[in-house]
């Protein structure tokens, strides 16, 4: 209970604390990607299975972490995962993956959220990848290098347009 409340406070200074390097490399010489979203039923799962499968084409190592709120009632599931349970009393992450998650310096992080909540910020906050990528949202920009403004409201079109930016970034 306590650590939900600290999450806040944990993120503002994860924000200010973060000395990552935020210098992105081309796509073509990109290595590792990481995704991380939160669990929602209204997201159609083969679009980011196409999505992974795209990145893999390319030859690039993507990692994928998964917000499940306890209320989803969901059973765990066999890939990596977290929830508010995962958070201790002063407002860490308690599950090693999702400290590892975090901690693991990506080429890119992607958010496939539509709208950020306060666990996945809290990640995006801290983490050390070069350069991290979401849906415009006002406000939001602090968690950022590249946001996207999709044309429409559809999922799919989102996740293509990251995918395009993405392969088309290159070292200025």
């Amino acid at each position: 209970m306590i650590g939900k409340l600290l999450i806040k406070i944990k993120t503002a200074l994860a924000l200010k604390k973060n000395d990552a390097i935020r210098v992105s490399d081309a796509y073509k010489e990109a290595k590792k990607i990481g995704l991380i979203y939160t669990l929602d039923d209204n997201r159609p799962e083969e679009r980011l299975v196409e999505l992974i499968e795209k990145f893999e084409s390319d030859e690039k190592e993507v990692s994928t972490m998964t917000f499940i709120p306890v209320a989803a009632k969901r059973p765990d599931p066999d890939y990596a995962f977290f929830n508010e349970k995962d958070l201790n009393t002063k407002g860490n992450w308690s599950k090693e993956s999702v400290t590892q998650f975090r901690n693991e310096p990506f080429d890119f992080l992607v958010s496939l959220d539509w709208n950020q909540n306060k666990y996945t910020q809290n990640i995006l906050a801290g983490s050390k990848a070069k350069c991290r990528v979401g849906r415009y949202e006002e406000g939001k920009d602090q968690y950022f290098e590249m946001m996207i403004n999709p044309n429409d409201d559809k999922y799919a079109s989102y996740l293509t347009q990251v995918y395009h930016y993405l392969t088309n970034v290159r070292n200025g």
